[in-house]
C-alpha cells in the first residue's frame, strides 16, 4: 500500500471521528430543549394556578406589591439570583449556566389596568375596578415558567438568562425607571425578548422586522404674551387665535386622521392627538397646547419632531411667544433587530414546528410599549402571542370589556420564546 494511500486513508479515519461529535453539538440544543419544555410542561397545571392567582389579585401601575413578592419567591426557590425593588417593584433574576456563554433576558410587565366591566372567568378578579384585561398576568405566569425550565436544565446550559419582570408599563414608565436603577448595571443582556397577549389564535406568535409598535411623543406649546401684550391690544380672542394656529401647525405635520388611530397604518405613519387645552393665567393670556405624536420607526419620529418644529417656527404671531417641550422618548414603541428575528424565528422553526409564526404587517397608531426602551440598550424582538380560542369563542383583544386570555397559551408562549432564547444562547 501505497504512503498517499495511507495517508488518504487516515484522513477519512480522523473525519469520521470527529461525525459523532459533530452531530452530537447539533443534538444538544434540541434535547435541552425537549427537557426544558417537558418539565414546563409537567408543571402547567400548576403554571396556570399561578396566572388565575395573579388574575384575582391585579394590581395597577406602581402597586405591583404582591405580584412581585409572589414572583421573587419562585424565582429564589429555583436557585436565581434575585433583586428586588428595580425601579419600583420590579424583580430582577438571573441564572448562570455550567458553560460560559452570553446572556439571554426575557422581560415580563406585571401591572394590571382599571376596569369596571364584569370579568367574564371564573377566576374573577376580587379587587373591584382593577383588571388584568392586557395580559400582564400572563406574560408574568411566562416568565415564571421560563425560570422553571431554564433551572431544570442549568447544568447543561451555556450562558446567562435573565428574566426582567417590569412594573408600570401602562404608564410607559417602568421601563426606564428599571433602566434608571442600574437594572443593567452588572450585567447587559445580549438579546431581549417580550410577548404581548393578541387576538391571534392559541398556537399562533407574530413578529415583524423594525417598527411593530408605535413610539409615543409628547409635544407641549405655551402661549404667552409678550412684554407688549396690553399695548398691543391683545385679548383672549387673540390668545384663542394662537391657539388655533398651533394646533394648525402641530396638525399638518400628521398622515392619519384621529379616526383610524385603530387601524393598521401604512409606513411612515404620523399620528397626532391632542389632549384639552389648558388656560395658565385667569386673564386668558397664557395657554397650553399638549399633544402626543405617535410613529412607527425610530426615523419617522425623528422626521415628524424636525417637521414639527419647524412648523412652529414659521407661525407669525405678532405679541405673542411659543415655549415648546418635545419629548421624543415618551414612550419608546416596540423596534425589533432584524438579524435576531431571523435568529429566533429560526430557532422556534427548529426546535418548536407546532408554533405558528406569523409576520405583522403594519403598526397600529394607538397600540404602544414601553420594551422599547429596553432595546435602545440590547437587540431585542417581541412576539405577539395569540391567545383566542374560536373553539370556546373567546378573543383576546387588549384592553376590550370582554377580554379572555386562553390558558393554552403559556406553554405555547414559554415554548416560543425558550426556543428564541436557547437559539441566541448557542448562536456563534
Amino acid at each position: 500500500m501505497s504512503m498517499r494511500v495511507i495517508r488518504f486513508l487516515s484522513l477519512c479515519l480522523a473525519l469520521l471521528t470527529l461525525i459523532p461529535a459533530a452531530v452530537a453539538q447539533h443534538a444538544a440544543p434540541v434535547a435541552l430543549y425537549d427537557r426544558l419544555v417537558e418539565h414546563v410542561e409537567a408543571e402547567e397545571e400548576d403554571l396556570v394556578a399561578f396566572r388565575h392567582d395573579l388574575h384575582r389579585h391585579p394590581e395597577l401601575s406602581g402597586e405591583e406589591v404582591r405580584t412581585a413578592r409572589r414572583v421573587a419567591e419562585r424565582l429564589t426557590a429555583l436557585g436565581f439570583e434575585v433583586r428586588t425593588s428595580v425601579g419600583g417593584h420590579g424583580v430582577v433574576g438571573v441564572l448562570a449556566g455550567a458553560r460560559s456563554g452570553p446572556t439571554v433576558a426575557f422581560r415580563a410587565d406585571m401591572d394590571a389596568v382599571r376596569s369596571t366591566a364584569d370579568d367574564p372567568v371564573d377566576y374573577r378578579s376580587v379587587v373591584p375596578g382593577v383588571r388584568h384585561i392586557c395580559g400582564h398576568d400572563v406574560h408574568t405566569t411566562i416568565g415564571v415558567a421560563l425560570a422553571e425550565g431554564f433551572a431544570a436544565v442549568r447544568d447543561d446550559l451555556a450562558g446567562t438568562v435573565m428574566l426582567v419582570f417590569q412594573p408600570e408599563e401602562e404608564t410607559g414608565t417602568g421601563a426606564k425607571a428599571m433602566l434608571r436603577d442600574g437594572v443593567f448595571a452588572d450585567l447587559t443582556p445580549d438579546a431581549i425578548f417580550a410577548v404581548h397577549t393578541t387576538p391571534y389564535n392559541v398556537g399562533d406568535v407574530a413578529t415583524a422586522e423594525g417598527g411593530m409598535m408605535a413610539g409615543r411623543a409628547f409635544v407641549e406649546v405655551t402661549i404667552r404674551g409678550d412684554d407688549g401684550l396690553e399695548a398691543a391690544g391683545l385679548d383672549a380672542a387673540g390668545l384663542d387665535a394662537a391657539v388655533h394656529a398651533v394646533r394648525e401647525a402641530l396638525s399638518r405635520v400628521g398622515t392619519l386622521t384621529p379616526e383610524q388611530a385603530f387601524q393598521t397604518a401604512p409606513p411612515g405613519f404620523v399620528l397626532v392627538q391632542f389632549f384639552g387645552r389648558t388656560d395658565l393665567t385667569e386673564d386668558g393670556r397664557a395657554a397650553t397646547v399638549r399633544a402626543q405624536v405617535m410613529t412607527a420607526g425610530y426615523d419617522d419620529r425623528a422626521r415628524a419632531k424636525t417637521d414639527m418644529l419647524a412648523a412652529l417656527a414659521d407661525l407669525d404671531l405678532p405679541g405673542f411667544a411659543l415655549h415648546t417641550n418635545y419629548d421624543e422618548g415618551f414612550m419608546e414603541g416596540v423596534n425589533n433587530d432584524s438579524a435576531l428575528v431571523a435568529l429566533s424565528n429560526a430557532g422556534i422553526n427548529a426546535y418548536a414546528p407546532e408554533v405558528t409564526i406569523r409576520t405583522v404587517t403594519g403598526a397600529v397608531p394607538a397600540f404602544s410599549e414601553d420594551f422599547g426602551s429596553f432595546q435602545t440598550v440590547a437587540p431585542g424582538v417581541m412576539y405577539f402571542l395569540g391567545v383566542s380560542n374560536p373553539e370556546t369563542g373567546t378573543v383576546g383583544m387588549p384592553h376590550s370589556p370582554d377580554y379572555i386570555a386562553d390558558d393554552a397559551a403559556i406553554v405555547i408562549g414559554t415554548r416560543a420564546i425558550a426556543a428564541a432564547m436557547l437559539q441566541r444562547l448557542e448562536a456563534p
